[in-house]
């Protein structure tokens, strides 16, 4: 018996008054059950309360909003902005500032004299008297105008920022106010939310409250620069991202066009980023966003935006080389006897290969080890793409040569220097060096010392007890038409726990097979044409190239 049953045992025999229904429902759906059993139960019990994950939504929509208003800024509409100071967002250019409040709600319209879109002109009472507290969502904002008075040359404006439509309905019609995005509109004398405003009002003091003495303006003033904004609904909340989305990017990467884009995780990070500042609720000056504030995060979501295309891209072309590649050793075998095969065999490998472009494998590197034996190269920087394109096809060539001959398949190996290939039946190992076409077989084992001499403690460790074979490529050497064994010696030295004060395990030897790859290629070649006896050719070349050199 585990922890949890212990406990659940003890609650069942130990707890006084416990309740029959609580007992039954632990017997059945806990005691015995594994953690993802249980996970699974609970996520489908409908939950009593959401107001957690309502409110939540409701955050982060305002936040997506104060991201709008910060694009604006970014193209110069306004010089800042305040996220949760004096009110949800305030935004100011020069002597404007605009008040924003946010308000969602999980339903697409509501009746303007229903709940919470009342919010926008009820006040509620004051206890034990007839009267009311200006403490309705327009009251909050109108009242902001005590702060930057007309008198004193602000121009203020006020917005509610919602999520749903307000339904006009007899006695509440605030259809007008959906109009007014340039905040100057003229208001008659019977529009309901002015007679509404127009009410006397208490101020949380309980002192009667005079927009006119107070702001300096009369409430009919005020709502002329009142904008009743439907943004879009919590229920297509993924439009708004995309278009948010869409336009961040338009400013990030204007020098680069739409080949990148801005994704929604990126803009969840400036989003978490506004989060933090809000957690400083003692510091305006942490609340107050400008571009020169947003440089860093901005240039940071930039630069994860362009590497990971850059990613994608080198992704697609190192998939778009490897495929054209295999395409071409397919056209080169469309008329030999055993054709059909040969493509399985091909295109199958092709799989393996989009397989290991997706984990990381990429054709700069296969290259560069395939060259110079080391990803620490500049090969891949000094040939032509022709000649790139020669050494691929050199390369793939060659194993698909030997995948044939086994009638096996070559994978990579984890080694950081020699291009090795692992074959699954035999479980040989495998490496293929690019030679320069004037090398011969003298040269080759001179560049091939030099790179075991330098690469790395781990690669030395993978060789101490194995026989590498090594196919050579490329070379110009008439008497090299056989397997032959060769001895390197690795100075390197090799500490091994334990054994730290006997003499350093600094020389080495590893037995290498060096395979001629230019004669195995024409003895394949010269039985692709066999019919009866063409495994029996395969077995042949493997006994002559690959098998055990004395």
């Amino acid at each position: 018996m585990d922890k949890i049953e212990k406990i659940i045992a003890h609650y069942i025999e130990n707890q006084e008054g416990k309740i029959a229904e609580n007992v039954t429902f632990l017997q059945e759906n806990v005691i015995g059950k594994s953690s993802n059993e249980i996970a699974a139960l609970i996520a489908n019990v409908t939950p009593e309360e959401t107001g957690g994950i309502v409110a939540i939504s409701g955050f982060y929509y305002q936040f997506l909003v104060a991201i709008e208003y910060i694009l604006d800024m970014l193209k110069g509409k306004w010089d800042f902005i305040f996220i949760e100071h004096l009110d949800d967002i305030v935004v100011g250019k020069d002597s404007t500032v605009r008040f924003i409040q946010v308000k969602t709600s999980e339903k697409v319209k509501i009746e303007a004299s229903s709940s919470p879109a009342s919010g926008l002109y009820y006040r509620s009472s004051i206890a034990g008297r007839t009267e009311r507290k200006n403490n309705s969502w327009i009251d909050k904002l109108l009242s902001k105008a005590e702060l930057l008075q007309q008198k004193d040359g602000f121009t203020t404006q006020f917005q509610l920022y919602s999520s749903y439509h307000f339904i006009k309905t007899r006695d509440f019609d605030f259809d007008v106010y959906t109009g007014n995005s340039n905040y100057d509109m003229n208001i008659t004398d019977t529009d309901h939310l002015l007679l509404k405003v127009s009410d006397t009002v208490f101020d949380k003091n309980d002192e009667h409250y005079d927009y006119q003495i107070k702001c300096g303006e009369k409430p009919k003033e005020l709502l002329r620069r009142f904008y009743l904004h439907t943004g879009t609904g919590l229920q297509k909340l993924e439009i708004f991202e995309d278009h948010l989305c869409m336009r961040l990017s338009e400013w990030l990467f204007s020098d680069i066009g739409d080949r990148v884009r801005v994704h929604p995780t990126d803009l969840n990070t400036l989003v978490g980023h506004l989060c933090t500042r809000c957690t400083y609720r003692d510091s305006a000056e942490r609340l107050l966003i400008t571009r020169d504030k947003l440089e860093e995060i901005l240039s940071d979501i930039r630069t994860r935006c362009l590497n990971s295309v850059e990613q994608t891209t080198e992704k697609h072309g190192n998939m778009s080389a490897v495929s054209k590649i295999i395409d071409s050793i397919v056209s080169d075998i469309e008329t030999c006897a055993h054709a059909s095969a040969f493509k399985d065999k091909l295109y199958t490998y092709r799989e393996y290969l989009k397989q290991w472009v997706d984990n990381g494998g990429n054709i700069r590197s296969l290259i560069e080890r395939y060259v110079d034996g080391t990803i620490k190269s500049s090969a891949y920087v000094n040939l032509n793409e022709l000649t790139r394109q020669q050494k691929l096809y050199e390369f793939f060539n060659v194993v698909f040569i030997m995948m044939i001959v086994k009638d096996s398949f070559l994978e990579f190996t984890d080694s950081n220097s020699l291009l090795t290939k692992k074959c699954t039946v035999s479980n040989l190992l495998f490496s293929f060096l690019s030679l320069e076409s004037r090398n011969n077989l003298a040269t080759g084992l001179q560049k091939l010392e030099s790179i075991i001499q330098q690469s790395d403690i781990n690669d030395h460790l993978n060789l101490l007890d194995k026989t590498l074979k090594i196919v050579f490529q490329n070379y110009t050497d008439r008497k090299f038409t056989k397997t032959v064994r060769h001895e390197i010696k690795s100075f390197s030295e090799i500490q091994i726990e334990g054994f730290e004060e006997t003499t350093p395990l600094n020389k080495v030897t590893y037995l290498v097979d060096i395979i001629p790859g230019v004669e195995m290629k024409l003895d394949f070649s010269e039985a692709l044409d066999e019919q009866d006896c063409f495994r029996d050719k395969m077995q042949e070349i493997w006994n002559k190239y690959c098998s055990e050199v004395s």
